[in-house]
């Protein structure tokens, strides 16, 4: 992958740390990505095998190098387990099951895209979104976590390109506007934590409605 999800946002996945919309982008991207995928079994591995040392016993530095010694030897597989989602979903990794049933479908968006808004506890927005090749979202920029993998296509904006796979941790305060490429549409999971700021002409005038969500 041309851009993995940060070691550390792995390693809150693999000890089940992370907020439910997080978790879920972290689980597409380790569908998708053999690497993280066995960063996160090892790192699975390695807390299993340390807590074996006693969870209130002093830190043990011995048990820690042997335990890392042990990670080359574990087997990873290098597919995740058969999945067969239901049609017109075949780009959906297994993790997504669980959101789109069959009354799953999209909505048109304000911008010319669509959506897709899954049902997640916490309080991030977590939704699947739809680009045509050519097609962007609008200019904006981001004032909370921000975390998006791409499913199907790709998209470029200021910060690179991204396809199937990739993860990409939102540019904050810079602003950004993701055109689709071409080829198939682009289709990705976006969590947000707080409302974008649209930052173009007309952005200030629709900021209320994406503050409250309308849009």
């Amino acid at each position: 992958m041309s851009h993995p999800a940060p070691e550390e946002l792995l390693l809150d996945y693999a000890a089940g740390t992370l907020a439910a919309g997080p978790a879920l982008a972290v689980a597409l991207h380790v569908a998708l990505d053999p690497v993280a995928r066995s960063t996160v079994e090892r790192l699975g591995v390695l807390g299993g095998a340390l807590m074996e040392g006693g969870g209130e016993a002093p830190f043990d530095e011995d048990l820690l190098q042997r335990t890392l010694a042990r990670l080359d030897g574990v087997a990873v597989e290098s597919r995740p387990a058969p999945y067969a989602p239901r049609p017109g979903f075949e780009w959906a990794p297994a993790p997504l099951a669980l959101y789109v049933g069959p009354d799953a479908s999209w909505r048109r968006v304000f911008g010319g895209f669509e959506e897709m808004r899954l049902s997640l506890p916490g309080e991030h927005r977590v939704s699947l979104l739809k680009l045509e090749p050519g097609r962007g979202l609008p200019r904006h920029r981001h004032v909370g976590e921000e975390f998006t993998v791409v499913l199907q296509g790709g998209y470029t904006d200021s910060t690179g390109n991204y396809g199937v796979g990739d993860f990409a941790v939102g540019p904050g305060p810079e602003q950004h506007e993701p055109i689709a490429d071409p080829g198939d549409p682009c289709i990705a999971l976006i969590v947000i934590e707080k409302p974008i700021v649209l930052t173009g002409p007309f952005g200030r005038f629709l900021n209320p409605l994406v503050r409250r969500g309308v849009i």
